[in-house]
């Protein structure tokens, strides 16, 4: 076994753990839904951005931004790919309206934030490693916000492009470009504040996959199995994809950011599309329902992934 696959399962063994400790702590009405939603908060405005600030900010330079566009290429090619491969899904699972344009969202945007991060970091521990996240997190954040809004609120008639664009002035997307400016510019932040900041964002980890255990402990599974549509998308985005897209990588990206491209589409679905959709009125419960499959199949098909990509 590679030390690559010994990580990825040491990290999924973590990531379990952490979320059997939120879904009891769920259980144990320690996380209420009230308490859920205030953990939401704490991570998506302050605990996500202080970790893409401690990421973008430090050990990465201007040049190894500037030699980074086949990545960003090959960023939007698995985008590109996603939202082609989610259409199409969609069509073959007869999905109509709301759950359509939710089903293709879930498809196109991973984890991320919550699981994606923490994974890549434990892995790659060389800087082309920070330069892939920022560069992923850029095109990730632009186009959640615009096309992610979009799908989850199409079905509203009074729906319009600029409340989209106001939405991606966030504290992660102003936490990325202030990190882009301090980085270019090279200006001095100091050390104590530094400090401060990743050690903030080093709880991300921690809190987000207990964040991840406590919402899944109310999820209601009986209607789950009743929609095979979850499962298609499950089996779709997170066996089938990473392996094409691992494959088809190999023509123009070096083997690092080609196997964190590869971790990345293979991750479960986006916790915050199921925010959106709340804000939109749009199927909120068939979005809660898909991040609880995925989630838990992630614990299986990333070691898998890992596996057959480490033998091709």
């Amino acid at each position: 076994m590679t030390e690559q696959i010994v990580i990825v399962i040491n990290q999924i063994i973590v990531f379990t753990i952490l979320m059997l400790i939120g879904f009891i702590a769920a259980k144990a009405n320690i996380f209420t839904k009230d308490a859920l939603n205030f953990l939401s908060k704490l991570i998506v405005k302050i605990i996500l951005p202080a970790l893409i600030f401690s990421i973008v900010a430090t050990g990465v330079t201007a040049k190894d931004f500037l030699i980074s566009g086949r990545f960003a290429l090959g960023v939007i090619f698995c985008f590109s790919l996603l939202i082609l491969v989610g259409v199409v899904m969609s069509k073959l699972c007869q999905l109509e309206g709301k759950t359509a344009n939710i089903f293709v969202a879930l498809a196109t945007f991973g984890n991320m934030g919550f699981m994606g991060i923490p994974l890549i970091l434990e892995i790659f521990k060389e800087p082309v490693a920070q330069v892939c996240i920022s560069v992923y997190t850029i095109i990730d954040m632009a186009l959640l916000w615009t096309l992610g809004v979009y799908l989850c609120s199409r079905h509203q008639k009074s729906s319009n492009s600029l409340s989209a664009v106001k939405n991606m002035i966030n504290p992660t997307t102003v936490a990325l470009f202030s990190a882009f400016f301090v980085n270019i510019f090279q200006i001095p932040v100091p050390v104590l504040l530094m400090n401060m900041i990743s050690g903030i964002g080093g709880t991300s980890k921690y809190l987000t996959l207990m964040y991840l255990g406590g919402a899944l402990a109310y999820v209601a599974v009986a209607k789950v199995i009743t929609k095979p549509s979850i499962f298609v998308l499950t089996i779709g985005k997170m066996l089938l994809m990473p392996v094409i897209v691992y494959l088809l990588l190999g023509l123009f990206l070096p083997q690092t950011p080609r196997t964190i491209l590869t971790i990345i589409v293979g991750l479960p679905s986006m916790t915050t599309v199921a925010m959106i959709a709340t804000s939109y009125q749009s199927d909120v419960e068939y979005a809660t329902e898909m991040i609880f499959v995925t989630t838990l199949a992630s614990i299986i098909t990333i070691p898998i992934i890992s596996v057959i990509t480490s033998r091709m």
